[in-house]
């Protein structure tokens, strides 16, 4: 029992140390296809000769086996085989290449190389004493490398016991690596050998063409032949430069001047620094200043958005005061000023974006002024006998407040906008009727002409001469009617815009702008109510001479006969009730005006006429006559005044005139 655990033991210790086998290098080949070699690795390469290494192949060719010479190449290379069949050219080089530099092969003698080969032979024996001393159950085991089906190396030992009946068959069966790991690190490792013979060999040009500068025969002698053909010998060449040392007073010279920049660098920094702190906290002052403004002169009402200052590209804040959400289709004037901070009055300015110098801003401060000129009995010409009041807004010292207040300067530009709009709207309407009297003196002029009255509308400008004095002007006859008549002007602007935006709300597809003028209602409503009220002084006259003055007892009774029109589709939307509701309050202006006359003839009948303008400017007259029986003889209609008077002398002498009631002259 003990014999057979010392065998055991024997063969774990045969195990762990493996098996001792003497192999040819030359058998075990490798694929070439996977090394990366340059120019000048090889050994015969040293030569520099290319004739001997066409010899050197040829000799190889021969002598290698016949896996190298299938792209393969052995894992270790035997010397001696190429060693006896190289030529003494050949030789001689490489054997003094392995002696070291300063050997010389004069000096090489046989003794020494038999001295050689005794130690070589010594050290071989010393080997082969110390393996034989191993235990003798390590040389004697049975051991096998078997290859199993599925191409693993396993290793099976049979253990046998002397001291038992029975013999036990142990197999154990331990994978070592597989045939496809082997190849890939065997791969792998020739991979690795490569890279490092191609880095030396980068190594050993550069240090023979350094060489070669210097010998050239001892760096031409390691130098491969693609190399000398590449590059020509002894280009590369190197200096020693000396290290010349400082003395101690250049040393201090030199730490003196350092610190002289430094200190100047940071008194330069300082002073920079100074600087830049200065013009932020000014700047920080400056725009503390100007948002404290804003938020305390701008509401929630106004309408704040980012732009940018047409002359010098500058970020700034503008503010929309223009009409354009509120129903106007104004065009010419956006409606936007800048907010720019004036650093002489240390006050923030609204500046119109269309407008560049403050010229061009006083331009645009004009309002719509409205004058009454009336006709002189006795002479062709006219006396002004009415001018509409100034705002308080447009005056010059709510002007000066203003630079102090923002608000106030948004509700002066609101209303410069507006009355341009104003004037532009008029301008535009009065093109259409040069018929009844209103015609175009000028771009900012507009002459509307009765028979007894002329009234100039005018977009004046806040420096003229006539508003700057019209404080020290007696008041006259006619003030108070020309205040009316261009503050009627504006709430008909309002309106109008009141019907845009009823119109945005109530249509479906997208409002298009009108070229026309039959959407502008401004001038032709009051034109029409003053030539109305001509008109029924002229027909009073003509039923007095015609009908009153002849016949005795007749009567005329006169009364209004508006219709207002009735609104189409009841509002559905809070919003356009409240916007129709304002709309019809003015209702009573804007629909044309109509007036009835009724005369009483007693015993004969009656006699009414109708007088209707139906484009605010004509007049058309409608005559019906009834009899005392209620019989209607007549029902015409007129629109020339001197048809009128001839058509009542008919009436009057045909059915209403007897001797009776006529009265004598």
């Amino acid at each position: 029992m003990v014999g057979g655990s010392e065998n055991v033991n024997d063969d774990e210790i045969s195990f762990a140390n493996g098996i001792q086998l003497a192999l040819d290098p030359n058998l075990i080949s490798l694929p070439l296809n996977s090394s990366t070699t340059t120019p000048g690795t090889t050994i015969a390469e040293t030569t520099g000769d290319d004739k001997l290494d066409g010899q050197r192949n040829a000799h190889e060719n021969v002598v290698q086996p016949l896996a190298r010479q299938n792209n393969e190449q052995a894992l270790f290379q035997n010397p001696y085989a190429i060693f006896k069949q190289m030529p003494m050219q050949e030789f001689i080089p490489l054997l003094l290449h392995q002696r070291g530099p300063g050997f010389k092969f004069a000096d090489l003698s046989e003794q020494d190389l038999v001295d050689e080969i005794e130690k070589e032979q010594q050290s071989a024996v010393a080997e082969e004493t110390a393996v034989s001393e191993l235990p003798a159950a390590e040389h004697n085991d049975d051991s096998a490398m078997d290859v199993d089906s599925t191409g693993n190396l396993t290793r099976e030992t049979d253990v046998s016991s002397k001291g038992e009946l029975n013999r036990d068959h142990y197999d154990d069966d331990e994978e070592l690596m597989s045939q496809e790991q082997f190849l890939n690190a065997r791969k792998e490792m020739v991979e690795h050998v490569n890279l490092a013979l191609n880095e030396s060999s980068l190594a050993l040009e550069f240090l023979s063409l350094l060489l070669s500068s210097v010998r050239e025969s001892a760096g031409t002698a390691s130098m491969s032949p693609f190399l000398k053909k590449t590059v020509p010998v002894g280009s590369l060449n190197s200096d020693k430069l000396p290290l010349a040392h400082q003395t101690r007073e250049e040393i201090v010279s030199s730490e003196i001047i350092s610190r002289g920049w430094k200190l100047r660098s940071l008194n330069e920094s300082r002073s920079l620094l100074k600087e830049k702190y200065s013009s932020l906290t000014k700047i920080i002052e400056k725009e503390h200043q100007y948002w404290t403004k804003i938020s305390k002169h701008i509401s929630n009402k106004d309408v704040l958005f980012k732009m940018r200052d047409r002359v010098n590209g500058m970020r700034l804040l503008g503010i929309k005061y223009g009409y354009e959400d509120s129903g106007s289709k104004y065009k010419h004037d956006r409606g936007i000023a800048v907010l720019k901070s004036n650093p002489e009055l240390n006050i923030l300015e609204l500046v119109p974006s269309n407008t560049t110098e403050a010229s061009e801003v006083n331009h645009n401060e004009r309002f719509v002024r409205v004058r009454i000129f009336t006709k002189i009995a006795s002479e062709d010409d006219y006396i002004l006998t009415g001018e509409s009041s100034i705002n308080k807004l447009f005056s010059s010292h709510n002007n000066l407040n203003g630079l102090e207040d923002i608000e106030n300067q948004i509700n002066k530009l609101k209303a410069f906008a507006f009355e341009q709009e104003l004037m532009y709207q008029l301008k535009k309407e009065s093109s259409r009727l040069i018929s009844y009297g209103v015609t175009i003196e000028s771009e900012n002029k507009i002459v509307m002409e009765l028979p007894n009255e002329k009234f100039e509308i005018e977009l004046v400008s806040l420096d003229d001469d006539s508003v700057v004095n019209h404080d020290q002007d007696a008041p006259k006859v006619n003030d108070r009617r020309a205040t009316l008549m261009v503050t009627t002007l504006r709430l008909l602007l309002v309106v109008m815009f009141k019907k845009n935006l009823r119109q945005r709300l109530t249509s479906s597809t997208r409002p298009q702008s009108s070229k026309g003028f039959k959407d502008v209602l401004l001038l032709r409503p009051i034109l029409g109510r003053l030539r109305h009220h001509n008109y029924k002084i002229l027909l009073k006259k003509i039923l007095r001479d015609y009908v009153l003055d002849i016949i005795e007892g007749s009567s005329i009774n006169e009364f209004s006969s508006d219709k207002p029109k009735n609104g189409a589709t009841k509002a559905q939307d809070d919003n356009i009730a409240k916007l129709s509701k304002e709309i019809n309050a003015f209702s009573c202006l804007l629909n044309t005006s109509s007036t009835s006359f009724k005369v009483d003839v007693p015993g004969k009948g009656k006699l009414l006429l109708v007088l209707e303008s139906p484009n605010y400017c004509n007049a058309v007259v409608t005559i019906k006559f009834e009899s005392s029986s209620n019989n209607v003889s007549f029902d015409t209609t007129f629109s020339e005044f001197k048809e009128i008077e001839e058509f009542l002398h008919f009436v009057v002498t045909e059915y209403m005139k007897d001797k009776e009631s006529v009265k004598r002259e």
